[in-house]
């Protein structure tokens, strides 16, 4: 492989770029820099004993020299006083997750929850026409027991009864048929 060395050097003579931090990560910088100074003063750490390779002084030192290359870029923060800026820095972070629930899901989930609503109730209806219809044949047959004078109201009133606790189970199994479709749907995903 050859190597052009003129080509080299004018790539050496290439300006360099200056990177600049963002405020958010010199506001991390800082708070890193207050944190690891707190440790280190605090009376625990002296306690320890504690001598690794990389002492907690060479990690300030670092985070200083890396804040004091970016102060020179005319780094303002934020139209805050010195105090109110580090009373800033030692608030506590606070992330607030939003979930987003897609719109399929939102429809899927109303269909589900108004099906098994619309079930209940229609059950619950059946049930009660049920009982309508026995006690109005109850009452028939006791009418029908004084003979001539049978009139047969209670007879169309239980066939009103059977009538509703039949529209009331077409309902229930309506419902109970589009829950069972959409929840099928939610399964497939």
């Amino acid at each position: 492989m050859h190597i052009n060395l003129r080509n080299l050097e004018a790539i050496n003579e290439l300006p360099l770029e200056k990177v600049i931090l963002n405020q958010n990560q010199l506001r991390r910088l800082e708070a890193i820099d207050r944190w690891l100074r707190e440790i280190r003063d605090s009376e625990e750490f002296r306690q320890l004993e504690y001598s690794p390779d990389v002492m907690i002084g060479d990690a300030i030192q670092a985070v200083g020299e890396l804040l004091d290359e970016h102060e020179h870029c005319d780094f303002k923060p934020l139209n805050f006083t010195y105090p109110e800026w580090h009373s800033y820095l030692e608030q506590k972070p606070v992330m607030h997750i939003r979930r987003v629930i897609p719109w399929r899901k939102k429809i899927n989930s109303f269909i589900l929850d108004a099906a098994s609503e619309v079930a209940i109730m229609s059950l619950l209806t059946t049930s009660f026409m049920v009982v309508g219809t026995i006690f109005c044949h109850g009452v028939d047959r006791i009418e029908q027991s004084k003979g001539e004078e049978y009139q047969p109201t209670w007879i169309y009133n239980a066939k009103i009864f059977e009538g509703s606790a039949i529209a009331s189970i077409s309902v229930f199994l309506g419902a109970s048929l589009t829950g069972a479709c959409v929840a099928g749907d939610k399964n497939d995903d």
